[in-house]
């Protein structure tokens, strides 16, 4: 029997700069400390059993029962590589959709670049600021006024924070990416979403999920519901054995999508880069047709045959910034930056084959490549560095720059940058160990020619250094560097805020 609370609607006068400013700084102290961390580690997920229940009373607190969210007409998606993509093509097909009515769309995705706002998006834009502050402060009021100060941590919070969002500016339909895993993430309290998708598996976040594939694609599997379809990416048989076990187990049934190929596209473009952006949009798809003909009853046709005409536009148009984007800097040399927030090796592998082949298209005269890593957490950096490493003959990185995710060298950075889940010194000896694994990989993959290595203290003290590296390769004939930033979304965001680019 759910808790009955009594919840105060409060005025909310928090819509000004300071406001959000305040909002942002209130939710940093919610933000999960090192030490939790390492316990939900050492637990092997243990302690993560009884977080749907915790999140049910948060959601409660605030005003809502789960089952009122079904009217938000969701569409739930998880997996290891490709779910944010694959959220962010389904919302650009059902924003463009031209039916019998409009769409509204909500967008709640992880983690932000740049602003955390970022995370929940209406028709495709992040909420603004002053709609962030007075949303965020009535959640954070409902849930004192019950007579109970606790709060939920950082993820949690955002994700009562976007249910609130959704219910108040009335969406048509909710798009959830799943933060980790599934079977026990905050969003899965959700009783009845309208289609369940699953992107492609790998093996990420071990110490939470298991160390297999098959452990893990139980736990992405735990989000499918009875009665609602799921459909997924073409999988390796071991985690689409468990995924179909899942299914079975839960009540529905999986239906596998295949990635379009060369026929199906025809002179479609679809707007995110990267091959493997074909076995997403053909995910979105499926999801996406199976909404319209659920919610709306409109049938699409080419099932199996060709894109949807309907679905072209959203495709096209789609847009997710800091995955294989492509950004130039007119400066002299010219600085072409190339971000990509792979953080898996599997995503590295396809970061890699997207770097070199896009590089080799943007090459002009003579040039000069930097790569800009980070990874976060305990992860292996020999495997995580291999794929690099191997395109090294033919791309040639002259320099490799290693730093951890602070974005700026002074105490004025952003409150949305701000990162308390691991040690700074810890930070620095991991950064310090993907050095020494990047020259022992290249070394491996029998690369010649000469490479320096470099670990700086903040991202800030990395652009410089590059501004500092492009002038002096100036001087000796260069005519253009190229930049590559990838191992971590958090990367990506440090260093497009320090260019001081907007967010999008």
């Amino acid at each position: 029997m759910p808790r009955s609370y009594a919840v105060q609607c409060l005025p909310t006068p928090y819509t000004s700069l300071a406001g959000i400013n305040d909002a942002v700084d209130k939710l940093n102290g919610l933000q999960t400390n090192f030490a939790v961390l390492e316990a939900v580690r050492k637990s092997g997920g243990n302690a993560n059993k009884n977080a749907l229940p915790e999140m049910i009373e948060f959601v409660e607190r605030s005003g809502y029962n789960p089952k009122e969210f079904d009217d938000l007409n969701m569409i739930h998606v998880t997996g290891t590589k490709g779910k944010g993509s694959t959220c962010a093509l389904t919302e650009s097909i059902l924003r463009n959709y031209q039916g019998k009515k409009q769409i509204k769309t909500g967008l709640y995705t992880s983690p932000h670049l740049m602003e955390v706002r970022e995370r929940i998006r209406i028709n495709g834009a992040p909420i603004s600021q002053e709609l962030f502050a007075k949303y965020f402060f009535e959640v954070w009021d409902r849930l004192d006024s019950t007579g109970d100060k606790s709060k939920p941590g950082y993820f949690r919070f955002l994700t009562v924070l976007a249910f609130h969002v959704f219910k108040q500016e009335k969406v048509d339909v909710a798009i959830l990416e799943v933060g980790v895993g599934g079977a026990y993430d905050s969003t899965n309290i959700i009783h009845k979403p309208v289609v369940c998708g699953v992107a492609a598996l790998g093996i990420d976040h071990v110490s939470v999920l298991g160390s297999t594939l098959g452990e893990i694609a139980w736990n992405k599997g735990g989000i499918f519901k009875h009665g609602v379809p799921a459909v997924s990416s073409a999988q390796p048989e071991e985690g689409l054995t468990v995924l179909q076990s899942r299914a079975s187990e839960l009540g529905t049934s999986l239906q596998v999508i295949p990635a379009f190929n060369s026929q199906q596209l025809g002179n479609v473009t679809i707007g995110l880069a990267g091959k493997h952006q074909v076995a997403n949009a053909a995910l979105a798809t499926a999801l996406c047709r199976i909404w319209i003909e659920k919610v709306l009853g409109e049938k699409i046709g080419g099932a199996g045959e060709s894109i949807p005409k309907e679905f072209v536009q959203g495709l096209s148009s789609a847009r997710w910034p800091g995955r294989g984007q492509i950004m130039v800097r007119d400066d002299k040399p010219k600085i072409t930056w190339f971000f990509d927030g792979a953080h898996t090796a599997e995503s590295i592998h396809v970061c890699a084959e997207w770097f070199k082949d896009a590089s080799q298209r943007s090459t002009q005269g003579p040039v000069k490549k930097v790569l800009v890593f980070n990874c976060t957490g305990p992860r292996d950096g020999d495997l995580l560095l291999g794929p690099l490493a191997k395109i090294q003959s033919s791309v040639h990185f002259d320099e490799a720059v290693f730093t951890p995710a602070i974005t700026f060298a002074s105490n004025t950075y952003k409150g949305d940058l701000v990162n308390n889940n691991t040690p700074l010194d810890l930070e620095l000896k991991t950064q310090k160990t993907l050095a020494a694994c990047w020259t022992k990989q290249v070394a491996l993959a029998g690369a010649q020619g000469e490479f320096k290595t470099t670990v700086l203290p903040s991202i800030e003290h990395s652009v410089n250094w590059i501004d500092d590296y492009v002038k002096t390769e100036t001087e000796k004939g260069a005519s253009q560097v190229q930049v590559l930033v990838t191992g971590s979304l958090h990367l990506v965001g440090g260093v497009q805020s320090v260019l001081g680019c907007e967010i999008a």
